[in-house]
Formats: structure tokens, sequence, C-alpha cells
């Protein structure tokens, strides 16, 4: 972080948690642009405006969200990138692109158990849907990035 007097610094956020409390949004995004002026990282940036939006049922948290993500991963921070698609799954489980990219994260950390894990949900999804076109496209997208999903997920839905 750059250097901002501690006393001012931790003023403002608790003023942006005042603003939070209460329901001001405009205020509150105000008071956080201010604050994110102070703020080195950007992926961690878009993740707290991600985490504020999301504190407003607004959308576009998810996008905060996926940029977020897409710069954790690009600085090779694997481990903050698949919190941000986990986090992102919860808000989103229909959207496919972020298990595929969550697996992907999983495979560069050799996390088979999360991988499996999510590609098993993923497949029942699927087969409970009965939407064999958009499983299709799951298992093309998840041959792209993941040996190890494609192969789970082909198995899971053999034994489906």
């Amino acid at each position: 972080m750059k250097h901002v007097p501690s006393e001012k610094y931790s003023l403002a956020w608790f003023k942006l948690a005042e603003c939070v409390a209460r329901g001001e949004r405009e205020r509150a995004l105000g008071v956080y642009k201010l604050l994110s002026h102070s703020i080195d990282d950007q992926a961690f940036a878009l993740q707290l405006e991600g985490d504020l939006l999301l504190s407003f049922q607004d959308k576009d948290a998810a996008i905060k969200y996926e940029k977020a993500a897409q710069l954790y991963k690009k600085a090779q921070r694997f481990v903050e990138a698949a919190a941000v698609y986990e986090h992102l799954i919860e808000l989103q489980p229909d959207v496919d692109s972020h298990v595929v990219r969550l697996v992907s994260l999983y495979e560069i950390l050799n996390f088979s158990e999360k991988i499996s894990e999510h590609v098993k949900d993923a497949v029942e999804r699927f087969l409970h849907s009965q939407n064999r076109t958009k499983l299709n496209m799951f298992l093309t997208k998840l041959q792209d990035v993941s040996k190890e999903g494609y192969d789970l997920a082909c198995r899971f839905v053999k034994e489906g």
C-alpha cells in the first residue's frame, strides 16, 4: 500500500463500513474510490470493490470478481484466483466458465480433490437438467484446459 497516515487511513475504512451499514451505496462507492488509490494491488482492489458491490446486491460484483481473478492468475497468484472463482461459483452456480477456470487453476496447484469435487458437481448439474448440449460444451472447454478434469468428467458422465 502507498504511504498514507494510518490515522486517516483507518478513519476512511471506518467511514466506508459506516456507509455500507447505513445502505448509502453511492457514498460508499465514493469513499471506496478514494481509498482504492492507496491500494497498490489492483487485483485486491477489484476484489474489494466486488465485495462492496455485493453488499448492495449489485450484479456488477461478479464482473469485478472476474477481473480480480484474472489479474491474480496473471500474477501467478493461483490460490487467490481460485478463491475468487470459488466465490463466483457460489454467486453464479450456472456459469460453467467459472468451473472450467477454477479446475484449470486447481490443476496448476495440483489439487486433485478439488478438481474432482467441482467437475462432479458440474456433471451432476448437467445430467440432472438433461442438457446434453451444455454438457458437451462444458466437456469441450474442459478438455482444452485440464486433462485430469476432462478425464474425470467423462468418467462421471459414464457413471451418471
